[in-house]
């Protein structure tokens, strides 16, 4: 699939709230107890997600005919999630692929193109992490050649620590 990604602005915000929501609803109905928070975001949610937009880190994947098809965050620092790193990294966070276009390999698609970006730029790590009661999602990550090196618990769920050596 052809698409585009587009570094969203301030403008865009209430636009990511919206597809945060809907993948929500869309795993809630699946049964995946994850992101449950977009739901009803609390406050500090709001701010990580402003935060991101203020720095430039959120960007739209967007295709020339059907519009938006997702949505990610890249940071080149995640101390919240992985503290402070030595080495050079890329994070990936919140990467949505709305429910019409998943299964078509959107994700990995994306995967690659922040591997791409993280090797012309001589990072050497693309890490990531995801919900750990979601079995699925950590099996996605691990066949696409992600380690788990480590777990985050916080106050209402714990997350798996993945990452992928870039070159």
């Amino acid at each position: 699939m052809d698409f585009a990604f587009v570094r969203a602005d301030l403008s865009d915000l209430s636009k990511a709230f919206t597809l945060l929501e809907e993948v929500a609803k869309m795993l809630q109905e699946k049964g995946v107890d994850q992101w449950k928070c977009w739901l009803l975001p609390s406050a500090s949610d709001l701010e990580w997600v402003q935060e991101g937009f203020e720095q430039g880190e959120f960007y739209f994947l967007e295709h020339k005919e059907w519009g938006t098809v997702g949505m990610v965050r890249i940071q080149e620092e995640d101390v919240l999630y992985w503290g402070k790193q030595e080495e050079s990294a890329l994070y990936v966070h919140s990467l949505i692929i709305r429910s019409s276009f998943s299964g078509k390999g959107v994700g990995l698609q994306v995967i690659d193109r922040i591997l791409s970006m993280a090797a012309k730029r001589n990072i050497l790590w693309l890490r990531l992490d995801c919900n750990a009661s979601n079995p699925r999602l950590c099996k996605y990550y691990e066949d696409q050649n992600f380690n788990q090196v480590g777990t985050k618990d916080f106050e209402d769920f714990s997350c798996n620590l993945y990452q992928r050596k870039v070159f």
